[in-house]
């Protein structure tokens, strides 16, 4: 007998649409560390304020610089700060999460009332702290954005590190002479990576946008550096006059959250297709 073909496994489109939008993102930020149509900091005041396709794709902004060419530039600041700082988080809530889960007792207890602590703190207030002992910057952003993911990670792998402690495979580990730390390494963390996966995609969204609150603020990236929230905090006194300078980098913001939040649903559905069915 002829075997069946298995059917080509379909991708969810939350999955395709995210992933198409965030690698357009990431494709353009990288591009601009190489080439950009102008210098994205070049000053030509003869030009200020023009609209999209008169000067540039894009127009121009109150200095005269190209939009375009910020706005790519600023996708590589927005989404580096974004990036590394939730990976900071991820590493250090992770191992966090995973000490607590394994070791259990007063050191959970203290980790994760610690972890309760640095929560109730928002990114910008942290930021705000920060700022005012080591000065504004991109290193700024980074701290307080990936000290505020500290605890979310913490969370999350400590609660699904303890539902696999509780696996009947842990208690042979266990019996077989291995420590807490090699039975983490080796069984909880492969188990609970899709779900961090997932998450830290999430967590980026919401590190794009405190980036750009942040950089709003001018706790971002120093000037004369390109960030979205600057050109938006920029383009406030000429809303009447160049509306063309808010719209730009809103549209770039929200369509890069937007298909970070598609990319993680996407993952979650192809992670555990329970909850696509559940959906549908």
């Amino acid at each position: 007998m002829r075997k069946r073909a298995r059917p080509a496994r379909r991708f969810p489109p939350t999955l395709l649409a995210g992933g198409g939008l965030t690698g357009f993102f990431v494709a353009v930020a990288v591009l601009s560390r190489f080439w950009t149509p102008e210098s994205p900091t070049r000053v030509r005041v003869a030009l200020r304020l023009k609209p999209p396709l008169q000067a540039g794709l894009l127009g121009t902004d109150h200095f005269g610089r190209d939009l375009l060419s910020m706005l790519m530039a600023g996708a590589w600041n927005s989404l580096s700060i974004a990036f590394v700082s939730v990976l900071l988080g991820l590493a250090l809530g992770i191992a966090l999460g995973c000490a607590a889960a394994a070791l259990r007792g007063l050191f959970e207890e203290a980790a994760m009332r610690a972890a309760d602590v640095v929560f109730a703190f928002p990114a910008v207030i942290s930021a705000i702290m920060i700022a005012a002992l080591l000065g504004g910057g991109a290193t700024t952003a980074i701290l307080a954005i990936g000290v505020f993911n500290i605890p979310v990670f913490a969370r999350i792998a400590r609660g699904a590190a303890l539902q696999v402690w509780a696996r009947d495979y842990i208690l042979a580990a266990r019996a077989a002479g291995k420590g807490p730390a090699l039975i983490t390494i080796q069984h909880v963390l492969p188990n609970i990576a899709g779900g961090l996966v997932v998450q830290g995609t999430i967590q980026l969204a919401l590190a794009v946008l405190t980036e750009a609150g942040l950089s709003f603020l001018g706790l971002g990236p120093a000037p004369p550096a390109p960030s979205w929230g600057r050109m938006l905090n920029d383009a406030q006194t000429y809303l009447g006059q160049a509306p063309h300078l808010a719209i730009v980098p809103g549209v770039a913001i929200a369509l890069a959250v937007l298909g970070l939040n598609l990319l993680g649903d996407g993952l979650r559905d192809v992670i555990d297709p329970k909850l696509r069915r559940q959906r549908g």
